[in-house]
């Protein structure tokens, strides 16, 4: 009998750790993940943050910035009929052309942000319009009311501080291109 016992308790003993490794077989892989969120929430929120937006197909997962480009330069840029594009990396005559130090397309996206809240500062001073604490959008939209900007350049404006304020360390060569030919027909 007392062998009968063992034998029982030792079924259930192993019956019992026979649930608890299948329990923590299924368990292990979402418990796995939500640490890993855990640790780096702070990269998605920011990655979250500068999307606007992601599809995921059968051919694969898209980001939705190119979309924000191509449609910036659609409604920005002119049509072939008008054919007024500003080329501005040409350089003068008889002025040496200076060797660049090769930037990563992020760097050359933050280039173009600066560019841009220095553009902005330049027309706020020639209209007698204070810059003191105040920032790029706030001067645009006091460029606007008062008349010394068009409404297709400020949305311009907006939309370019947009994108070069989501873009990331990922973004391509191509990518900045489109930006950079949008800020070169930007009027301020």
């Amino acid at each position: 009998m007392a062998i009968q016992d063992s034998t029982q308790q030792l079924n259930a003993v192993t019956s019992n750790l026979d649930f608890i490794s299948k329990l923590i077989e299924h368990l292990i892989w979402p418990f796995t993940l939500l640490i890993i969120f855990i640790i780096f929430r702070k990269h998605f929120s920011d990655i979250m943050r500068k999307l606007s937006g992601i599809d995921a197909t059968a051919t694969g997962i898209s980001l939705k910035f190119d979309q924000q480009i191509d449609k910036a330069i659609e409604n920005f840029l002119p049509t072939q009929d008008e054919n007024n594009l500003i080329a501005k990396s040409a350089f003068k005559i008889g002025e040496e052309e200076q060797p660049e130090i090769p930037k990563t397309p992020f760097q050359q996206m933050l280039q173009l942000r600066d560019n841009l809240n220095h553009r902005i500062i330049l027309k706020s001073q020639e209209n007698n319009i204070s810059t003191l604490s105040k920032s790029s959008i706030e001067l645009k939209n006091e460029l606007l009311q008062s008349g010394n900007i068009t409404a297709k350049n400020a949305k311009l404006f907006q939309t370019l501080i947009d994108l070069t304020n989501a873009s990331d360390k990922t973004i391509s060569q191509a990518q900045v291109n489109k930006v950079q030919l949008l800020f070169n027909n930007l009027k301020l």
